[in-house]
Order: structure tokens, then C-alpha cells, then sequence
């Protein structure tokens, strides 16, 4: 099996500033899309006639629409959260190990506090 060894890269005050400029705009993007008057979040009324099995699926999927507003709602405070460590200067450094978080995981998982080693 061959070993794969990540050196850890401190993030630079170019790369952090760019991350951040990300983190704003999906924050952005999150908030808007909950203040979005969404249809199929709303109750199904109880005295609308309509079949048993289309009443059924529009409580599915007005249950699928909470989730998905649940998970945006997360996702956000998780973004919200980095934020905050970006201001302490935590940003970056794995809440386990305490050693530099690779910088393409930080591209790719913005909201991440754990390096790669210690997510496994």
C-alpha cells in the first residue's frame, strides 16, 4: 500500500482573504433562499380535496423542503462559525490536532475544523 503524505501549508493572507470573499458570498446566497417564500414549506391545508396518495406526496415533499431549509439553516452558522475563527485568528488549524488545515481542504469545505488525518 503506498502512504500518502500531506505537508501542511499555512494559509496565505491572499488565499484567506479569497476564502473569506467565498464564505460571504454562500452566506449571501443561504440567506436569500430562506427568506424566499417557499410554497412547499407551507402547510397542506386539511380541507383541500384532493387524493389521499397527492395529499401524501405533497406532505412529502413539504417535509423535504423543511430538511433541505434545515440544512441551509447549518450550513450557514457553520460558514457563520469560520467567519468567527477567521476573526480570532483560528482559522485554518485542526480543533483536534492543533496542526494546519491543507489549504485545498479549506477550498473545498470552507466551514471545516479538522485536517484531513484527523477526519478519518
Amino acid at each position: 500500500m503506498l502512504a500518502i503524505i500531506l505537508i501542511p501549508i499555512i494559509v496565505t493572507p491572499e488565499k484567506l482573504a479569497s476564502i473569506r470573499n467565498d464564505i460571504e458570498k454562500r452566506i449571501h446566497e443561504i440567506e436569500k433562499a430562506l427568506h424566499q417564500d417557499d410554497e412547499d414549506t407551507k402547510p397542506v391545508s386539511p380541507d383541500v380535496s384532493i387524493g389521499r396518495l397527492s395529499r401524501l406526496d405533497s406532505m412529502q415533499q413539504q417535509q423535504m423542503a423543511l430538511a433541505q431549509q434545515r440544512r441551509m439553516q447549518e450550513e450557514g452558522e457553520r460558514l457563520r462559525n469560520a467567519l468567527k475563527r477567521m476573526d480570532d485568528g483560528n482559522y485554518g488549524i485542526c480543533a483536534l490536532c492543533r496542526q494546519p488545515i491543507q489549504e485545498a481542504r479549506l477550498e473545498a469545505m470552507p466551514d471545516t475544523v479538522v485536517c484531513v488525518n484527523c477526519a478519518r
